[in-house]
């Protein structure tokens, strides 16, 4: 996977801003451990796998998946 701005972007999010996003996924079924690091971990794999599906639209992507309806 190249380095650039959007995985960069990803491999640098900082634990706090992984956690309401690792939350979120918990409410739409994602199984995640409540430890800092298990959130942070399962996030930023979570967007790299979408930067790797949706290249640069990962955001885009995302930001659907987190808005859908639970249990959807």
């Amino acid at each position: 996977m190249e380095l650039n701005v959007d995985t960069k972007t990803i491999l640098g999010m900082p634990n706090f801003r992984c956690a309401p996003v690792a939350h979120r996924l918990c409410e739409l079924g994602h199984d995640i451990p409540r430890k800092s690091e298990e959130e942070q971990a399962y996030v930023i794999n979570w967007m790299l796998e979408l930067y790797e599906i949706h290249g640069v639209a990962w955001r885009d992507a995302a930001e659907a998946l987190l808005e859908q309806e639970q249990g959807k």
